[in-house]
């Protein structure tokens, strides 16, 4: 935590110098999870023009930012493993990246005195943080106030929504569908805290000390036996899988599969569940399916128009032609 604040005051202290002396007129997005600090810099319409080049955004459902910027397919791309001299070739006053690359390509890029700024959103709290640092970057904090608030009032929203009912809460395995099986989220990232948030108990929690997620087998998620499991694919329909596993003869056993509540997590162009600008959609999709009725008219696409007309001004006309399409296990 202490090293995450820190990372948090030295990019505050970049974005205010950048300010304070010119705004970034060529800004480049690169490196792992590229997508994540992609969709939170293009929700300031004030930086969309400055923006230079991009690594690739697409984890398998399509290219999202088309849809906000045409023509964003067109920037120059390039691989997410590619080096300080990539960077450099654009000519950039300003590269954006995830701050678990400080140590690695960060050293690269301010040897070759290219001015870099680092993000972590990974969790609501740096969300409210780094919007917070983003809106100054952009000489934009009315815009990061009115994002924070959104982000607020869904976690207000949720916490309410998960107190309402006295029962004993909902145990809940959330877990991301692989080739060979199912992975789990480590207790510190954003899948493991929507799960909480949303009032579910997650029962792989302490069963992952790593830094990524862990391959479980039939067998430990039978031990598990969840009331609710919750099932993740970025590359293909989680809805679709969810379906597949519920007949899945090794699951048959689970509460889940017995009580109809094997369901894959909400997706459009990418999953709900992740620590992208999406989380608070996934929020709330995920308290209703934890506490059905727990909050009274929720609806997922009315939430969605919600959140895509205030972060990207998309109006209807533009969700029902090409955000709608992708949407799967929205539900009601």
């Amino acid at each position: 935590m202490k090293a995450r604040l820190f990372i948090l005051t030295v990019a505050l202290a970049v974005a205010i110098s950048i300010v304070g002396a010119q705004s970034p007129a060529r800004i480049v997005m690169g490196g792992k999870a590229v997508t994540m600090v992609a969709d939170a810099v293009y929700a300031f319409p004030s930086a969309r023009d400055k923006i230079v080049a991009v690594g690739g955004t697409d984890q398998g459902l399509g290219v999202f930012l088309e849809t906000v910027v045409p023509g964003f397919s067109t920037l120059p791309s390039f691989d997410r493993q590619a080096g300080a001299e990539v960077y450099a070739s654009f000519k950039p006053d300003l590269i954006i990246l995830k701050s678990s690359l400080k140590k690695s390509l960060g050293v690269s890029l301010e040897t070759l005195g290219l001015k870099t700024s680092y993000v972590s959103l990974e969790t609501p709290e740096d969300y409210y943080a780094e919007l917070a640092m983003l809106g100054t970057l952009f000489s934009d904090d009315s815009r990061a106030g009115s994002l924070i608030g959104y982000y607020k009032g869904v976690v207000a929203k949720a916490r309410q929504a998960a107190g309402k009912t006295a029962v004993v809460a909902p145990r809940v395995l959330l877990a991301q569908a692989t080739a060979d099986g199912f992975t789990v989220p480590p207790d510190s990232w954003m899948q493991t805290l929507l799960v909480e948030l949303a009032g579910g108990v997650p029962v792989w929690k302490g069963s992952n000390p790593g830094s990524g997620w862990a391959t479980v087998g039939a067998e430990q998620i039978n031990a598990w036996n969840p009331d609710i499991f919750v099932i993740v694919s970025y590359k293909s329909s989680a809805s679709d899988i969810a379906a597949k596993t519920t007949v899945d003869p090794r699951y048959a056993g689970l509460k889940a599969a017995r009580n109809g509540r094997i369901v894959g997590f909400a997706q459009d162009f990418l999953s709900w569940d992740q620590p992208d600008t999406r989380w608070g959609l996934g929020l709330l999709w995920l308290t209703d399916v934890i506490k059905p009725g727990s909050m009274p008219g929720f609806s997922a696409e009315a939430e969605a128009r919600n959140f895509y007309r205030l972060f990207y001004g998309i109006n209807d006309a533009s969700f029902d032609s090409v955000v709608k399409p992708r949407m799967s296990g929205l539900g009601k």
